[in-house]
């Protein structure tokens, strides 16, 4: 009966109290999580994971907060979020501590985790070095010649060949086939330093200006030994071109000095009196005889000659082929006067010409 029933409203109740105790509860049977577990017993009466034993987080004993699903609690787990990790380790949560190039440098602080030789990307980035092979301050990767000091970009001669300008034309040598002259890049008919104004043929020869050092005188090309505008001639086929000959017509006069002895081409410089000097310096005393300039012994026309060389010139020389005698004597040319035995009578007259007492 109800008055002997301690809970008459809960049959599984009759002669005792619930669980709860005596009080406003002594007849509860709320089990709001369905554990089995009273709520006025049970830790957490809302979560059935925990009825007689708290969640381990200090702040939240009925927590059952796993976000990552990877069995450990939120409150407890060092990375709540991240399944693969409870713990940030190196790396921190959601980055795995992994050294991908073995450099021993994580990859969450490595700049490039795939090149074992870098930490940090640099200048040139991860996959290149930061080499400056040539030591001029400019990494390779941004060096247009990285094995030349000099230059960063190849510019119009390439790497390690200067782009000099010689001559400021804005052509650098290497390209520049007149590297000297500021109006050529190449030197076309004339040739570099010569002016294209000359590639003309002035004197109709066949060869233009440029080509030739004698632009006005069709015969000649080159100056030769007499200069442009005189040909190299030799009229007298003596040895000696025209304009270097004192005498061009004479084979036997070449020079100034030639010339100069008589200053004539023509006349020779004869002696013909043998005093050594040229007759055509001399006055002439027989201007009608070729063969004298003075009237000597024998007077003009005649030669002053001495056939038998006794001193005395023919034209006064009774026996000009005695040189023995010049006077015809006793006895005549070519025989002797001599009187050998002094009678006065000579040998060539004297019958006895060793008798002084006979002729």
């Amino acid at each position: 009966l109800d008055c002997a029933d301690a809970c008459p409203n809960v049959a599984a109740y009759t002669t005792d109290f619930g669980p709860c105790g005596a009080g406003s509860n002594e007849c509860s049977t709320l089990d709001s999580d369905g554990d089995g577990i009273l709520d006025c017993v049970d830790v957490c009466p809302t979560e059935a994971t925990y009825s007689t034993t708290a969640s381990p987080c200090p702040n939240d004993p009925c927590s059952t907060l796993d976000t990552d699903s990877d069995g450990i609690l939120d409150c407890v787990d060092g990375c709540p979020t991240d399944v693969a990790k409870s713990a940030p380790g190196e790396c921190g949560c959601n980055q795995e501590d992994i050294d991908s190039d073995s450099d021993g440098t994580f990859d969450c602080d490595d700049e490039c985790p795939t090149n074992p030789d870098k930490q940090s990307a640099g200048l040139c980035g991860c996959e290149a070095p930061d080499d400056d092979t040539d030591g001029d301050n400019v990494v390779d990767c941004f060096d247009g010649c990285p094995t030349d000091s000099a230059k960063y970009e190849p510019g119009q001669c390439g790497c390690n060949e200067p782009d000099t300008d010689s001559d400021n034309d804005g052509t650098a040598d290497c390209l520049d086939n007149c590297p000297t002259d500021i109006d050529k890049t190449e030197p076309e008919q004339c040739g570099c330093n010569v002016s294209e104004e000359l590639a003309v043929d002035s004197d109709s020869d066949g060869f233009i200006d440029c080509e030739e050092e004698c632009s006005l005188d069709p015969n000649k090309q080159t100056p030769g030994e007499c200069g442009c505008g005189t040909p190299d001639t030799d009229r007298d086929e003596d040895g000696v071109i025209d304009c270097l000959d004192s005498c061009p017509d004479n084979p036997n006069k070449q020079t100034q000095a030639d010339f100069d002895v008589c200053s004539s081409c023509t006349v020779e410089p004869v002696d013909v009196n043998n005093n050594g000097i040229p007759d055509c310096t001399e006055p002439d005393e027989c201007p009608s005889d070729d063969n004298k300039i003075e009237v000597g012994v024998c007077g003009c026309g005649v030669a002053d000659v001495d056939s038998d060389n006794d001193g005395t010139t023919d034209c006064v020389d009774k026996c000009p082929n005695d040189p023995n005698k010049a006077a015809l004597g006793a006895c005549g040319c070519n025989n002797s006067d001599v009187d050998t035995d002094g009678d006065g009578t000579a040998d060539c007259n004297d019958a006895c010409p060793t008798d002084i007492n006979k002729t």
